[in-house]
């Protein structure tokens, strides 16, 4: 690998981190250069800004396991999958985590919100058919995620248990059963 090639790696690869893990604007450029041991002056030279860097994090970040799936069943399945073995601790990256600390901020808040609605929402809805059940499933997904990382709930099954696994099928069997008005 060269240098440069390097250089940009490990660029993509802290700024990921911070800027997922934290949100767009309380990262610095020199959080993020200091992170990867690189000086700060090569972000704008590989990314051109801050925004360039972000924007280059997101390249494929909705690459979802749910756009495999073929039915409800098979969804649920591949989120359980993606939920229980997910990476835990620290900031480590994960496109829930991106929304969380990203869909709010005053600069990037709308670019995350249209790529959830297009790479996370339209492909559920196509699966699920119902945008009021599509609604409830994702909140469902985000939901747990806000339990887990920021509420800590005390009697919350840790996420690698079968009682883990059993509430968040209930919980995604219960959206999608959902029988109330459909919007």
């Amino acid at each position: 690998m060269t240098k440069a090639l390097d250089t940009r790696e490990k660029l993509l690869c802290h700024g990921r981190r911070l800027l997922w893990a934290r949100g767009y604007s309380p990262v610095s450029l020199r959080q993020i250069a200091k992170a990867a041991d690189v000086d700060v002056a090569l972000i704008s030279r590989y990314f051109g800004g801050k925004m360039g860097l972000f924007d280059a994090t997101l390249k494929d970040a909705f690459d979802d396991p749910s756009a495999f799936a073929t039915s409800t069943k098979h969804l649920m399945d591949l989120m359980t999958q993606l939920f229980v073995t997910a990476p835990r601790g620290g900031e480590t990256p994960s496109v829930v985590r991106m929304i969380l600390a990203n869909a709010h901020d005053d600069e990037v808040g709308e670019k995350v919100r249209r790529l959830t609605h297009d790479h996370f929402y339209a492909p559920l809805l196509s699966i699920i058919g119902c945008p009021a059940r599509t609604a409830l499933f994702m909140s469902v997904l985000l939901g747990i995620s806000v339990v887990e990382k920021t509420i800590k709930l005390p009697d919350y099954p840790a996420p690698s248990t079968a009682a883990y696994e059993a509430q968040l099928r209930h919980m995604m069997q219960a959206a999608l059963a959902y029988s109330g008005e459909t919007q």
